[in-house]
This record gives C-alpha cells, structure tokens and sequence, in this order.
C-alpha cells in the first residue's frame, strides 16, 4: 500500500515538474522573442536610412560609401567581397567567417536586402558594375539596458528550474513522510484486526485486540473485541447448554424410571396373584395409573419444552378476565381428591375485571408449572399457596407465594434460566425448565417475571392491562 501511495505521488510530481519546466521553456522562449522584437524595433529606425545609401551607385568609390553609412551614426560597417575573398573592410577576419555562413551567391538581385544573423543586422547588395557584394553590417553591442535584462531572464529561468526540481524533491520527500505515518495509522489497526481474526480461527477467543490511537479504529477494534465477547459468551453458554441438557435428559429418564419400576411392580403383582382380591387389585391398578399420570407429566415437559426451542408451542390470544380464570382453576384444584397436599388462598385487590389479553391454554400451564414447582421444593406438605391478582393503570400483577424455605439469595436470579436447578444433587425430581416456561410465556403476553423471598418464595408476574 505504502509503496503504490509513493509510485503515485511520484508519478504526479514528476508531472507537476515537467509541466512547470514546459512552462518555463515556453516562458524563456517568449521573453528571448521579446527581446529580440525590441532589439529589432530599434535596428528598423536606421535601416531604411541604410538602405537609401546603400541603392546609390558609388562606383566603387567604397570609402565614401562607408564614411555616408558612418554620417548616419547607426554603426554599421561595410565589408566588400568579390569571389569569396574580402576586398574592403576593417575587420577581415570577421568577414571571412562571417562569408562562411552567409550564402553570397544566393544574393544577386541587385538589390539591397535586409538580414539579420548572429544578432547582426546585415544589408546586402550585389554591385553588377564592379561584381562585388556590398554588405553593411551592424554589429553593435546591445544598449546597457538590454544586455542586463537579458541575463536576468536567464538567470530567472535557470532559478525557476533550480526550484522547480527542489521543490518536485522536498514535495516527494514530504509526501513520502506523511504517506509512511498515514499508512501506519490505517495498517497498525488492521494489523491488529488481522492478528485477532487468525486468533479466532484458531480457537482462541480469550485475547482481546489492543489498540490505542485514532478513535475511529479504537472504536472498530473495541466493536471487534464486543463480537469476539459475544462469539465467547455463545460458545461458553452453548457448552452450559449442552451439558445442562445432557443432565436434564439424565434426570428426566432417572424420574421416569421410579414410576415405570412401580408401574411394572404393581402390573406384575396383579399378574402373578399377589393381589388376591378384588380390594388390593383395585389398589395396585390405581398406583399403577398415578405412576403413568406421572411419567405423562415429565413427558409434557419435554414435549413443551421442545416447541418453545423451535418456536412452534401455539399461541391463541384472545380478551380475558384473569381473575375469574385463575378462581376457576383454584376451585377445579381443591375439589380433587388427590389434592389434600396443597392448600390455597385466592385473593383480588382493585377492580373485578383485571382483563387482558391470554391464551388461556398457556396461562393454565404457567399455573400448573408453579403448582409442580411449589410442592416439589416448599419441603412442607401440605404446601400453602397464597395467590393474590392486584389491578394497576396499565398493568395487571399476579403473585404467587408459598410457605417453603424459598431460595438462596445467590440462586435467586437464575431461576427462570432454563436447565437450572437449585438442587443440583438431584435430591430432588426436577427437570429444570419449569420456571423457565414460565418466564417464557409471561413474556410471549408482553410481560416480565420477578422472584424474591418473602416467608418462602414469591414469584410475581406482570401482565399488560387490556392487552396494552
């Protein structure tokens, strides 16, 4: 990545410079144009003055030639060749170079023409009397003023390259720099992400990602750190799952094996003659059958049990008074006969219609799951349930209370988990999901579900009114 954001910069400085040394070619090339447009303007006042002179026919006269062309106070020199040789003129040297570069036999008009050649200006003209080329030349230095300014053009020229190039450097050292730390600052974090994702992968889910810098990142990598959590948590609470499942399977077929063993005990006690009369086969069949009611019981758990986990236990709201629902059942429960362990007390505080919104079916559930729950571990027979149904605003209140030894203030807040069993010896028959139905369904009618110790254990369930 570092590299690509250096090929880059690179690559766009590098433009950058050429296009501002184009630029100051283009420049250069300009200004040295208008100097020699200037230098032009001022040779063009004495050429046409030149020019007249040099149309006269001297004769071959060349001193009075060049002492007309020096009367103009222009400086122009004359030079007469014939046939590739100087003949007349003060500076022969020059004009035999200059000859080497100016191509005479191109010149035979007869007429004066203007040149203008190494920054001379040279007015030509071939004398047919004579077979000469006359050429006035103006080789004059430039004035004071041109001469400085042309050298500084250069010289800004050359600086503006100069800076140009260091600049192009300092700019590719610069961004360099800050490219270095801002790659660091986008791979540091990612790096660390890199690291816990392969941690992860190889089952390592107790590391966290540490990372101090940019708030973005820390943020990323502390939303990071809440998954992997969450993942950690999942995976320790699927174990708790698993092995709380594996037991309540162990603790339900062990709870089932005591009434199938009596079942077969009293079946194969009438089989076999035991019981002898009509009294005591009446006795073991009705053993018998309380034991199958029984393991029917412990076979509905489950059987809930498993459509609460896949979502398919049935719900059929509908307006209800609660009240009159939860007296019917305490009436139906006192008048069987088998129910000479367990007492009740029923009670309403408020209005008479504590009217919400049930499944009938479930509510019954929740009643009898408290019931099983209430003689299994009160530890007092007969056990004494005290019910009360309080009407508020917007809410109706349901307490269920027994006489028992309640719970341990540290196992209070798990027992609507599901699997969990205060009794973990097993002392007790339990399946550990009783409660947890409980809080399920109170919750499917849009309430909640809270316990505490009061005299024994006090489960409290709240209700939206009316179905709000």
């Amino acid at each position: 990545m570092f590299r690509s954001i250096m090929i880059f910069s690179l690559c766009a400085l590098s433009g950058l410079a050429a296009a501002a040394v184009l630029a100051a070619a283009v420049f250069r090339g300009q200004f040295s144009r208008e100097f020699e447009s200037l230098e032009n303007a001022r040779l063009n006042a004495g050429v046409v003055d030149a020019a007249g002179i040099m149309e006269k026919d001297y004769h071959g006269d060349w001193e009075q030639l060049a002492r007309d062309l020096q009367a103009l106070n222009y400086n122009y020199d004359l030079l007469v060749t014939r046939d590739g040789r100087v003949v007349y003129g003060d500076h022969q040297e020059e004009g035999e170079e200059l000859l080497r570069n100016f191509p005479l036999e191109e010149h035979q008009s007869g007429k004066t023409e203007v040149y203008y050649l190494q920054r001379m200006t040279i007015l030509g003209k071939y004398d047919e009397t004579t077979g000469s080329y006359l050429l006035a030349i103006n080789g004059k230095e430039e004035d004071w003023w041109l001469t400085p300014l042309r050298q500084t053009a250069s010289t800004i020229f050359y600086m503006a390259v100069t800076v140009i190039y260091l600049g192009t450097l300092l700019l590719i050292l610069l961004a360099g720099h800050f490219a270095r730390r801002l790659v660091r600052k986008i791979t540091e974090p990612l790096e660390e992400l890199e690291r816990g994702a392969r941690r992860i992968r190889e089952g390592n889910l107790s590391e966290p990602v540490v990372y101090q810098g940019d708030e973005e990142f820390e943020q990323l990598c502390q939303t990071f750190n809440d998954m992997q959590q969450s993942v950690l948590d999942a995976q320790v609470q699927k174990k708790k799952d698993e092995q709380a499942r594996t037991d309540m399977i162990t603790g339900i077929s062990h709870d089932l094996r005591t009434p199938l063993t009596s079942i077969q005990g009293y079946v194969k006690g009438v089989l076999d003659g035991v019981a002898d009369t009509e009294e005591k086969r009446r006795a073991y069949l009705s053993t018998a059958y309380e034991s199958t009611k029984e393991m029917n019981a412990l076979l509905q758990k489950l059987f809930d049990f498993s459509r609460i986990e896949s979502g398919q236990l049935p719900f059929h709201m509908i307006r209800g008074n609660l009240t009159e629902l939860i007296a019917a059942w305490v009436a139906e429960k006192e008048n069987l006969p088998e129910q000479e362990h367990a007492r009740f007390s029923f009670a309403r505080e408020g209005t008479l219609f504590a009217e919400i919104y049930m499944d009938v079916d479930q509510i019954r559930r929740i009643l009898e799951n408290l019931l099983e729950n209430s003689r299994k571990y009160a530890g007092t027979d007969p056990v004494e349930v005290e019910i009360h149904v309080r009407t508020r605003k917007t809410r109706v209140i349901l307490e269920w209370k027994d006489n028992g030894a309640g719970v341990p203030e540290e196992k209070l807040g798990r027992i609507f988990e599901r699997f969990y069993r205060c009794d973990e010896s097993r002392s007790t028959k339990g399946s550990g999901v009783g409660l947890y139905v409980v809080d399920w369904i109170v919750r499917q009618h849009g309430g909640r579900t809270e316990a505490e110790n009061r005299d024994g254990l006090l489960i409290r369930m709240y209700f939206p009114k009316g179905g709000q």
